[in-house]
């Protein structure tokens, strides 16, 4: 099957069955040959970045409720793991079931026991209720806009009055012939091959999209919902820009807390 034929959830699957811990985070550190040898360092730049998203949410929104927690794109757990020692409850949910196998032992390892792992869909299906901070992050970017932005706003919705929520996303800064590389080696057969055997990885290691997102569209959009303080942060990421959004749904103040009722931007 052609790098072009693959959809982004197969890409991720593969990913899984292929190498995980580097599908998580593209360092040949966390390689399948090395993962052992830099477990520790894997899972401490989730505990870093974990801690680092609070103390932005609290220096900027004051106290986050610490009961329940949604981690999307969970991957091994890099972020579940440090999320279940700041909250009581985590539910994580990811695509990938070799993902998810990997991150229940990675949990069982680190004894581990508030957190779940379930299956993610487009409707957050195994994601009932609603929960005091959502995390999705180095995930949408690898998801259609078309389709990743109606998520991100499901997301939202499934934040409680009060209670916070971070997205990672991305926009696009290289130049227009990487931008081309980047397009040939999703949709010329035999490009990405070239790629992998050039970095010494597996052959067939799927390509992964990185898609750009309107920033102004979505402030606008959660504008309409209500939430309009936000903390965006900036940071290179390889050839694109990518931003994270940190924000507090509003409480409810004894009127009918807003909703987005279609998903759609």
């Amino acid at each position: 099957m052609s790098q072009r034929m693959l959809s982004t959830d197969e890409s991720w699957r593969r990913w899984g069955r292929l190498d995980p811990y580097f599908g998580v985070l593209a360092d040949e550190r966390f390689s399948s040959s090395k993962i052992e040898q830099y477990r520790y360092e894997f899972f401490a730049t989730g505990a870093k970045f974990i801690a680092h998203v609070l103390r932005r949410y609290s220096t900027n929104f004051g106290d986050l409720p610490r009961r329940r927690a949604l981690d999307h794109g969970c991957g091994v757990g890099r972020l579940t793991l440090p999320l279940a020692s700041h909250f009581l409850d985590v539910l994580a949910l990811d695509v990938s079931p070799e993902m998810l196998v990997e991150a229940r032992s990675n949990a069982l390892r680190a004894g581990v026991a508030n957190a779940t792992f379930a299956p993610a869909d487009d409707e957050l299906s195994n994601a009932p209720g609603v929960f005091d901070f959502v995390n999705s992050h180095m995930v949408l970017q690898h998801v259609p806009v078309a389709r990743g932005l109606p998520l991100l706003l499901r997301l939202v919705e499934k934040v409680r009055p009060g209670g916070g929520f971070h997205v990672h996303l991305s926009c696009r800064i290289d130049p227009w012939p990487w931008r081309f590389l980047y397009w040939a080696s999703a949709n010329i057969p035999g490009v990405k091959v070239w790629q992998n055997v050039c970095a010494g990885r597996c052959w067939d290691a799927p390509a992964m999209q990185m898609n750009n997102y309107p920033l102004d569209r979505i402030l606008a959009r959660l504008a309409a919902e209500g939430i309009t303080d936000l903390v965006v942060i900036t940071e290179p990421h390889s050839r694109f820009f990518s931003f994270s959004l940190i924000g507090r749904k509003p409480p409810l103040t004894g009127f009918e807390s807003p909703t987005i009722r279609d998903g759609k931007l």
